[in-house]
């Protein structure tokens, strides 16, 4: 066990580190939320007090659905890195050592959470000065949340990304799936303005009420049942994530 967590942080460590040199990624990585804040957020002004909208105030509904919107999107696309590493050999030279494989996936997943964190932090900040207000307590719940989002999600990418080894591949598989789960979740619009169709298959959609739980926690309203649904289903999503990249590592690695 010692063993595992030395290899872990050691790995993780070195994973932050060559994030820190390179932190134009952490910046790009943030540029969709926030042009979304800053340019869609004032189009749900006008729409904010029409029956049916969950409140009154725009930015207290979207800017909590785009902190989902960011862990997913991010998460999301992890597996590059993953296979620019497959490409410059390094799983190659991994073999040869003795680390623990278990602790190459942990490594990578924490990189990912610490990442993830720094980036909803900075969004969260960027939209205090849009006026919006948030529950402490409630926020450093949806951190959590975001993590187990973030392990799903990437844990999924980088699985993909040891199947196919391709950039242009992973881009498409992934593009397939994150647009109906963005537009399901009703990060941008409120799922209720949709027809009785749409409403139905969103109940589907995992991240529907993760954005729930988002907006519920952000305004503190922690009894809300969404926040129960969302950490089971991303408990779950999350476990059965890792075992496949797990899997699919010590395949890669064997």
């Amino acid at each position: 066990m010692k063993k595992l967590i030395l290899d872990t942080y050691l790995f993780g460590k070195n994973e932050l580190l060559v994030q820190v040199r390179n932190p134009l990624w952490l910046l790009f990585g943030l540029f969709q939320p926030i042009v979304y804040l800053i340019l869609f957020a004032p189009f749900l002004t006008g729409i904010a007090h029409t029956p049916g909208f969950p409140t009154g105030n725009a930015i207290q509904f979207f800017a909590p659905g785009l902190l989902i919107l960011n862990a997913l999107f991010n998460a999301a696309f992890a597996g590059f890195g993953l296979i620019d590493k497959l490409r410059s050999g390094f799983l190659e030279r991994i073999r040869v050592t003795p680390v623990s494989r278990l602790a190459i996936v942990l490594g990578f997943v924490l990189r990912n959470s610490v990442v993830l964190i720094v980036q909803s932090a900075l969004l969260l900040l960027t939209a205090l000065f849009f006026g919006l207000r948030i529950d402490p307590e409630g926020a450093l719940i949806v951190a959590v949340l975001m993590v187990l989002i973030g392990i799903t999600m990437a844990s999924l990418s980088y699985s993909i990304a040891l199947l196919v080894k391709d950039e242009g591949t992973l881009a498409a598989i992934t593009n397939f799936f994150t647009l109906p789960l963005v537009i399901l979740s009703g990060v941008m619009l409120p799922v209720a303005f949709a027809p009785r169709t749409i409403r139905i298959i969103a109940k589907f959609d995992p991240f529907s009420y993760a954005v729930d739980a988002s907006r519920s926690l952000l305004n503190g309203v922690p009894a809300d049942p969404a926040v129960l649904q969302a950490f089971g289903l991303f408990s779950v999503l999350g476990v059965i994530a890792s075992w496949s990249f797990i899997k699919a590592m010590r395949e890669a690695v064997a």
